[in-house]
This record gives C-alpha cells, sequence and structure tokens, in this order.
C-alpha cells in the first residue's frame, strides 16, 4: 500500500495534503479514507465526517425540480467507487468528486432560476436537455 501511495503522490495533479490525507476544494475540506488493503478496496472521501457518496445524495434530495423534469443526477449510478478496480487511483476519485461538486453548484443555480419562475416548464426542459447533470 505504502509503495503504490508514494508512486500515486508522484504523479498527482491534486494538490493534496499526503501527510494527513487531505484536499481542499471550493473552501470544503476532503478527508481521504483509506484501510490497509487499498487499492484492492476504494478510498473514501469524507465531507463534513459524511461519506461524499451519502452527502451528494443528501443534497440532491432537496432538488424537487430533478423529479419533476424526470432527470437523473444520482451519483451512485455512475461512480468509480461503486465499480472500484485496483487501476483507479485516488486522484481519479478526486477529480470525480470535483466533477459532482461543480454537477452540485450547477444545480443550485438552476434551482435558484427555476425557484423565480422566469420561464415556462417547456423552456425548462429544453435547458436540462443541453446541460450535463
Amino acid at each position: 500500500m505504502f509503495r503504490r501511495l508514494e508512486k500515486e503522490k508522484l504523479r498527482s495533479k491534486n494538490v493534496i495534503d499526503w501527510e494527513n490525507l487531505i484536499f481542499e476544494y471550493k473552501n470544503k475540506k476532503i478527508n481521504i479514507g483509506i484501510n490497509n488493503i487499498y487499492p484492492f478496496k476504494p478510498p473514501i472521501l469524507l465531507v463534513e465526517n459524511i461519506d461524499h457518496i451519502d452527502w451528494f445524495l443528501k443534497e440532491y434530495k432537496r432538488f424537487t425540480f430533478l423529479k419533476k423534469f424526470r432527470i437523473n443526477a444520482c451519483i451512485c449510478c455512475d461512480t468509480i467507487i461503486c465499480s472500484w478496480l485496483p487501476t483507479y487511483t485516488i486522484d481519479q476519485v478526486i477529480d470525480e468528486y470535483k466533477l459532482y461538486y461543480d454537477k452540485y453548484e450547477l444545480l443550485q443555480k438552476i434551482e435558484f432560476v427555476f425557484q423565480q419562475q422566469f420561464f415556462d416548464d417547456l423552456v425548462h426542459e429544453k435547458i436540462f436537455l443541453y446541460l450535463d447533470i
């Protein structure tokens, strides 16, 4: 495990505190939890001491407009954690976290526009077709 982490440390493109296994993204500190059998078991990213997948699921539930427009923004359906292979790296998990966090921010903005009722539902539906959510 330690040799693997040393190799990942050298190749990493993300800024990670490798001593404490912490990285920061948009003012959120995320802890990286790994166990003795890494890379055969995926790392766990903890956001506010909650597994990042559970955190995203909890946050996504509040976007009620997703159901109305049948948008599936579920992180569980498409994550490398759930289909983990030993060839994946911590960097890839962090990149995926960043992608989902950016989607989360986009959903917050969409929710704001949706609540203002600027457009008809058909216009919202067309907008959602072009967004990668």
